[in-house]
């Protein structure tokens, strides 16, 4: 009987691989049929793309949600960048509140005695010890600091913004889209309506905090201590612990505090401001979900005639609207060399510039020129393709990195990031990609987009990109080509769209993965100056019969 088990699977199992070689060779084919006993040669067809950049004057930076280990992160920069090739890039954060509870009640007698602001970093446990303290053992835990970009310090300041952040678009009743210029264009002095903390030389710590809480009771009084993740944690000064008095204590019952419409137009947010210290800084990748300002307060409580002092806290957490300003000096030659009327959009450019936050981006057109065909006659490279009968093995596109304009090592990009720019979709190639894991945004999906290539030294050589699928369903007429987009990615897990406008169009398509991203790159393009052996190609791999 277990024999005879064995035997029928492994009889489905051959079935199924067989079923499936059938279906891919069926799947792979451009030409009509693959006819016996005729002999076959394995072929490549270089094809020179058109390709150019395209940079933006600002892109969207609001609803920038992604999934992030089951659950809505909002991905936002804080800080200062010198990108080595772009220039410096500063970011801040605006932010709408959200309290953990409405229409609190404070109790009797209710006194505030802290405001807490809390900026945790992304960090990873690297080990633990046992401390004694106070004859107590405790487990101290080390942290190393994810995410977190130079080690210079910033000056960075907390406001009570007085801008009201409107849910909704009057004109489309649509989501209202905020940009990367509005704060520093559009929002003017509002933002910075009350100054509430500011550190002249923040550098992040990936030291864990430790605080300390008394509780007084029945005379008694008890100490409590917690050790936190490595995070900027700061208690404010006493003029505005007694200006969120007046806010929130002061407002117990009242219709400001009642629901989340009346109180986002009452305390309409929080701005995180960013600036260089000597023209220098560091960048801080956050989850801004995870901030907050926490009110900590005392009242009154009595039972059986004794009345006790108890404690408890109001958290204002960081949500709805979240906005990244975003100010980027740009390097005056690139800037110079990236203007529209610099591009050749015909003929196609010796650079690609690909710059994330609110920078550039690759427009890739696979087929938009002529060739000369088996008669001598010029005709579309396109047409010319599909008349083939090629059995198409494998095509991809290699993207080389101009090592005279980019400074190598931990500044490149680990990936870049492929798309559909008229939808914003990712190409089937993506889909189909087995190796796409979400738990592993390093190395995912690398048959599709690979990671980039270095040399002995560390420095960046190219980026190859996989698009068989794509160039099959071309061939085949089932998919118009499209002009293809590129741009950097901080995670290609995140497959998300927004938007920007460049200096002529609005609403241009842009990956959310290249907006968080802060990183940028010069590749070869197709000019005439580009070597050879460094100029983009979409290589063919195909069988075809062999010719008499």
């Amino acid at each position: 009987m277990k024999l005879k088990n064995i035997i029928i699977r492994i009889t489905a199992i051959v079935a199924v691989v067989f079923t499936f070689l059938s279906c891919n060779d069926d799947f792979d084919s451009v030409g009509s049929e693959v006819i016996g006993d005729v002999n076959f040669e394995d072929k490549q067809y270089s094809a020179v793309p058109i390709a150019y950049s395209k940079k933006f004057e600002r892109v969207r930076t609001s609803g920038l949600a992604i999934d992030q280990q089951g659950r809505t992160a909002h991905s936002n920069l804080l800080g200062v960048y010198n990108d080595p090739i772009y220039g410096q890039s500063v970011y801040s954060i605006l932010s709408q509140i959200q309290p953990s509870k409405l229409n609190p009640t404070f109790g009797t007698n209710a006194v505030l005695d802290s405001v807490v602001f809390s900026l945790p970093y992304f960090s990873t446990a690297t080990g633990t010890t046992s401390v004694q303290v106070d004859n107590v053992t405790e487990t101290a835990t080390t942290y190393r600091l994810d995410s977190i970009y130079g080690n210079q310090p910033i000056k960075l300041s907390l406001y009570k913004s007085n801008y009201f952040l409107r849910d909704f678009d009057p004109e489309s009743n649509e989501r209202q889209v905020y940009y990367s210029d509005d704060v520093e264009t559009n929002f003017g002095a509002e933002v910075e309506q009350t100054l509430l903390y500011t550190n002249n030389s923040l550098v992040p710590s990936a030291k864990e905090i430790i605080t300390t809480t008394e509780t007084v009771t029945n005379g008694e009084t008890t100490t409590k201590r917690e050790r936190l993740t490595p995070r900027l944690r700061v208690e404010l000064p006493d003029d505005i612990k007694t200006l969120f008095s007046t806010l929130f204590l002061d407002k117990e019952g009242s219709v400001e505090l009642s629901n989340s419409n009346n109180f986002r137009n009452y305390f309409r947010g929080i701005y995180i401001k960013a600036e260089p210290v000597n023209n220098n800084g560091n960048l801080i990748y956050l989850n801004t979900n995870d901030a907050q300002i926490t009110l900590h307060y005392s009242f009154d409580e009595t039972s059986n005639n004794v009345t006790t002092r108890k404690d408890d806290k109001l958290d204002l957490n960081f949500a709805n609207t979240f906005i990244n300003s975003i100010k980027t000096t740009l390097d005056p030659t690139i800037a110079e060399e990236l203007k529209e009327e610099n591009q050749d959009t015909v003929n196609g450019e010796d650079n690609l510039y690909l710059k994330g936050g609110d920078g550039s981006y690759a427009v890739i057109d696979l087929f938009g020129g002529n060739v000369t065909n088996e008669n001598g006659e010029e005709e579309n490279e396109l047409s010319f393709l599909k008349r083939q009968d090629w059995l198409i093995n494998d095509a991809s596109l290699k993207f080389y990195i101009d090592q005279d304009k980019v400074t190598g090592g931990d500044t490149e990009p680990e990936r870049i990031f492929i798309f559909n720019m008229e939808t914003g979709t990712v190409l089937l190639d993506y889909i189909l990609d087995g190796s796409i894991n979400r738990d592993a945004p390093l190395v995912s999906g690398i048959n599709h987009l690979g990671r980039i290539s270095r040399d002995s030294g560390k420095n960046g050589e190219f980026y190859k990109i996989r698009i068989t699928q794509y160039i099959l369903n071309i061939l085949k007429g089932e998919i118009e080509n499209t002009k293809l987009g590129l741009s950097v990615s901080q995670n290609v897990n995140i497959i998300t769209s927004a938007i920007g406008d460049t200096p002529t169009t609005k609403n241009e398509i842009i990956p959310s993965s290249s907006i968080v991203s802060h990183e940028g790159t010069v590749l070869y393009g197709n000019g005439v100056n580009v070597p050879e052996s460094k100029r983009l190609k979409l290589d063919i791999f195909y069988t075809s019969s062999k010719e008499n």
